[in-house]
């Protein structure tokens, strides 16, 4: 039987594209749409969790138990842990290897002691000398007794009853990284710096070695459901499964990092390992929107029906209309066909953008029968990992950041972020399903509750209108509870600096149920804030999207430039390419007009009209010699009504339209014996006289000539020429002058070389 469906709540369309081939229609309004991982994570989160969908919804509530005021001294919280009934929290530190115990409200140093089976207090041991020591693992032995694996000069294992005993000391291990039991109770620990593996029994005794490898360090253990233990080393990142009977071992896993900081499995038998590198946190580069991308859709769960439901004809025509459905409305927000954003005025061309930085980091599943897939990369460090309903938990650094990770339906999402602290370095699961988590640099002792926290905030990046704009109203894609809310403010200004005190001021919080004005002044930049708020007992709200739209009014064109140059081909030289750069801030469709008029006159003729591209080509021939001005008229009447429509102009430079020959005057021409020397001006109405050359007797060799002045450069031109030794007889002298348009004037003259000459 399917369920009726949930009340939509209409939204007012904020903007609307008509899109057809080679045509976008006006942009007068534009929505910026807040609607994946990558949007949010630019803005700022408080108490919320964003996943790869793009979902916003409460994070758990976090609650201090120590901060760094109490941790004066440490640097890094290594484990954590908890009595099974919740009583006590103990953490274990770096540089001087302390042990915290919190107990309601109370924090003691349980190591170490002044006396054998007496509590340090908290402020002597801060000041207490440094001894570097370091305390990487804790685990509870099958009596429930605190062990603790102490690392400096020597390897220490330590049981914490009413007195702290010695289980275990080594003085060629240094290290102890990680403590586990298997199911009758007997002790494994992972050692460094010679890679071995030993085996206590449940509450003591003489220590074995399991395993010694040929990596320096054991970082991680967990028990695969067959009963082998599966051990990570660093060096070479390797993932071996020992059979602690045989003590041999096989390679299970070779991950090409530097190290398996942890292991966890699940009940299913799937084992989970983190490969991580030292260099996946070179350039503190944060790249969690792209650990978080996901392709389109999502798998289907095997809760999901492969089919539809049968429809058991128990529904009524007219139930869409119902408005909640078991205590919940949902949001929704005006479709887009497609979103146009014109670019900034004047803006030069974006760099290209790189590839995105490698993700050196992740997170590895290995099936039952050994298959293995990456589930989850990122740039960071992998300091720890735990499997919890159903999803595998990471902590990472270094933006102290705990994801939480979905393998089955492909779901990622960042479960927990603390702007204080850079890594999270410990996790631990508590019996009602809190998790405790160690997180460093500063350290602080942070507690998860199941639930979620009463109220979270998103801050969103500044959006830019690229003008100022006047900001309309906010839509929202989500669902709301019974009992929960959605709120929202919003603010404005003309900086691109959010804290700068000439932004308006944050105008009161409002209920975001429907399409709602923001309310803000017209101004370039807009902020928003949403906060979402459960009820006492109710269940997190969900924000999918966010929609905030602007409009700016209809803005001019701009003639940015405008270019008049003669044709390339010299065979052309009548043909003028007038070209323009033009935009418009409204991301508008122009045509362009193009007109011209000869010098100091007023009125313009039309060349042509509605040219849908800023160029045109002028035969000059169709117009006397003279100076003239090109106009081109962008106009944007086809993205707007005709009473809104506008146009901006821009005229050229002063054209010269030269298509006339220059003329050859004053030729004086005078034989003397066998020479001739002849004398003759050249001269143009517009242009400068660019070349004179001559030949004699129709040979196919011109030889230059050059004015008297050597120069050419004016209008007029001088020329005296002789030549001498003449054959006797008739003759023919050719001038050729062209000026710089490349109008060529010809002129022949005959005469006569006598034979006595």
């Amino acid at each position: 039987m399917r369920k009726k469906p949930l009340f939509f709540l209409s939204g007012a369309v904020l903007a609307v594209w008509f899109v057809s081939a080679g045509r976008v229609g006006a942009v007068t309004s534009v929505v910026s749409r807040h609607a994946k991982s990558e949007d949010f994570l630019k803005g700022k989160l408080e108490n919320l969790m964003v996943d790869s969908d793009g979902n916003l919804r409460l994070a758990r509530r976090a609650d201090v138990l120590l901060g760094p005021e109490t941790l004066i001294g440490v640097w890094t919280i290594n484990a954590v842990a908890a009595e099974p009934d919740g009583s006590a929290v103990y953490a274990g530190t770096s540089p001087n290897g302390t042990i915290f115990k919190y107990s309601q409200g109370r924090t003691d140093v349980l190591y170490p002691t002044d006396t054998v089976g007496g509590a340090k207090d908290v402020s002597s041991a801060l000041v207490a000398p440094l001894r570097n020591e370091h305390v990487f693992a804790l685990a509870f032995d099958s009596g429930g007794r605190l062990l603790a694996g102490i690392s400096g000069q020597k390897a220490r294992l330590l049981r914490f009853d009413k007195e702290p005993t010695v289980l275990f000391e080594s003085e060629t291990d240094r290290y102890i990284y990680a403590i586990t039991a298997d199911a009758d109770g007997m002790l494994y620990v992972a050692t460094g710096p010679k890679g071995r593996i030993y085996r206590l029994p449940p509450f003591g005794g003489e220590a074995e070695v399991v395993y010694e490898s040929r990596d320096k360090n054991i970082l991680s253990l967990a028990f695969a459901k067959d009963g082998s233990l599966l051990a990570g080393s660093d060096t070479r990142g390797l993932v071996y499964q020992i059979d602690v009977k045989s003590r041999t071992a096989r390679i299970l896993y070779d991950s090409q990092q530097k190290e398996i900081t942890a292991l966890t499995t699940d009940s299913d038998g799937n084992v989970y390992l983190a490969a991580s590198s030292t260099a996946a946190v070179a350039g503190r580069i944060d790249s969690a929107a792209q650990a978080l991308a996901k392709s389109p859709g999502r798998p289907q769960s095997a809760l999901e029906p492969s089919a539809p439901e049968e429809d058991e004809g128990d529904e009524e025509e007219g139930d869409e209309g119902d408005e909640e459905e078991g205590g919940e409305f949902l949001l929704t927000a005006a479709n887009v066909v497609k979103e146009e954003r014109p670019a900034a005025p004047g803006a030069p061309p974006a760099p290209p953008v790189g590839p995105a930085p490698r993700a050196v980091s992740s997170v590895v599943r290995i099936s039952p029968d050994g298959f293995v897939r990456e589930i989850f990369s990122d740039r960071v460090i992998f300091y720890a990992l735990l499997y919890q309903d159903g999803k595998v938990l990471a902590a990472t650094g270094n933006q102290g950041r705990l994801f939480g990770i979905e393998p089955v339906i492909d779901h990622r999402s960042i479960l927990y972020q603390n702007d204080k602290s850079a890594q999270i370095t410990a996790v631990f699961a508590g019996a009602d399903k809190s998790l405790l988590l160690g997180l460093s640099n500063p350290p602080q002792l942070v507690c998860l509750a199941p639930e979620a926290a009463v109220e979270g905030s998103f801050t969103s990046d500044l959006i830019d209108a690229g003008q100022p704009a006047r900001w309309g109203k906010i839509q929202a894609e989500g669902r709301l509870p019974e009992g929960s809310s959605i709120r929202f403010r919003a603010r404005s200004g003309n900086l691109k600096d959010p804290n700068d005190p000439t932004f308006s001021p944050w105008l009161p919080f409002q209920e975001l149920t429907k399409p709602s004005d923001l309310g803000c002044p017209t101004a370039r930049y807009l902020q928003y804030q949403i906060t979402l708020v459960r009820g006492k007992g109710a269940q997190s709200p969900l924000l999918q999207e966010v929609a905030v739209a602007h409009s700016i009014p209809n803005l001019p064109p701009q003639i940015q430039s405008i270019e008049v140059q003669p044709s390339k081909d010299k065979q052309k030289s009548y043909l003028f390419q007038i070209g323009a750069r033009a935009l418009d801030e409204n991301g508008d469709k122009l045509v362009y007009h193009f007109d011209f008029r000869r010098q100091n006159r007023k009125r313009w003729i039309s060349l042509k009209k509605d040219s849908e591209k800023p160029v045109y080509e002028w035969d000059s021939r169709t117009v006397e010699d003279g100076r003239y001005e090109i106009r081109i008229t962008a106009d944007d009447k086809r993205s707007n009504h005709p009473s809104e429509a506008l146009t901006a102009s821009r005229i050229s430079e002063t054209v010269i339209v030269d298509n006339s020959q220059p003329a050859i005057d004053e030729v004086r021409l005078n034989v003397q014996g066998r020479a001739l020397e002849l004398q003759f001006t050249a001269a143009d109405v517009l242009s400068a006289i660019a070349e004179a050359r001559y030949t004699l007797d129709s040979c196919e060799d011109w030889i230059g000539l050059l004015p008297e002045d050597l120069v050419f450069d004016t209008t007029e031109e001088r020329f005296r020429l002789r030549v001498d030794n003449l054959e006797p007889g008739d003759h023919v002298l050719t001038l050729a002058v062209s000026d710089s348009p490349g109008n060529t004037r010809y002129q022949s003259m005959e005469f006569t070389i006598g034979q006595d000459g």
